[in-house]
């Protein structure tokens, strides 16, 4: 397994948001999904240590990582991509790309460090300009990408950290079907080499690309399974594709 989760709990107040989850990521592509509120992107903060566990214990490869801070865990290689983009809207795609693997070198801070010896740098910024499809925008400004091909470098920043897995939330949100297609043909082409965790609030597309989902309600899981398993699920369709938009 990849990631575990064990009793993981997070209480506000009075409000418990997650409650006794008990998740456990292997290959492919796993999806959260469940109605507003069920507390889907409290877990995903959680997971990355945005934020800290009530109770419980999460585990990534085997290590223990309940109580390290985003930037430990982002070491390790679980990179994530937030709602909102979070890349540099004034550089190029290429630059975007480039910051974002120097980032994992020993040297990435020394500014006089020769162009030659960064040559690696630069054909892994290359190799996945190719692989999210923007090779032909490269020297284009972020800022003038569409919101679609802005969710895709977003995408590959967190590739660019040579992560062993990735946490999306909500990557279509707010796209038109064709962009989100293909963010999802992304998405699928990346998960054949990297596990993905995934946020959706489109349940076609959720139950189309998934290995694995489960359903959250109320901060605790409602049921988990496969596409085909969570479409017959009648507690599942009473308490959330019947009546709720997924979110």
């Amino acid at each position: 397994m990849f990631l575990q989760t064990h009793n993981l709990c997070k209480d506000f107040g009075a409000l418990r948001a997650v409650h006794s989850v008990n998740l456990k990521i292997g290959k492919g592509v796993h999806s959260v999904i469940g109605p507003n509120g069920a507390g889907k992107t409290t877990l995903f903060n959680l997971l990355t240590g945005f934020l800290k566990p009530t109770e419980g214990k999460i585990f990534y490869l085997n290590k223990e990582i309940t109580d390290l801070p985003p930037y430990e865990i982002s070491q390790l290689g679980l990179a994530r991509s937030f709602q909102i983009t979070s890349i540099f809207p004034d550089l190029s795609v290429h630059e975007n790309l480039r910051v974002a693997v120097q980032s994992r070198l020993k040297a990435s801070y020394n500014f006089l460090r020769s162009f030659k010896k960064l040559k690696g740098v630069d054909e892994k910024t290359q190799e996945i300009l190719d692989r999210v499809g923007l090779k032909d925008m490269a020297e284009t400004s972020a800022k003038n990408l569409s919101y679609g091909l802005q969710r895709g470098l977003d995408i590959g920043i967190s590739l660019a950290t040579d992560p062993k897995l990735i946490l999306l939330d909500e990557p279509t949100s707010g796209m038109d079907r064709k962009d989100s297609a293909q963010i999802i043909e992304l998405i699928s082409v990346i998960s054949k080499r990297i596990p993905i965790v995934l946020i959706e609030h489109n349940i076609d597309a959720v139950l189309s690309i998934s290995d694995m989902i489960t359903v959250l309600y109320q901060g605790a899981i409602l049921a988990e399974g496969g596409p085909s398993e969570i479409q017959k699920n009648e507690k599942v369709q009473e308490a959330y594709l019947g009546g709720y938009r997924v979110a």
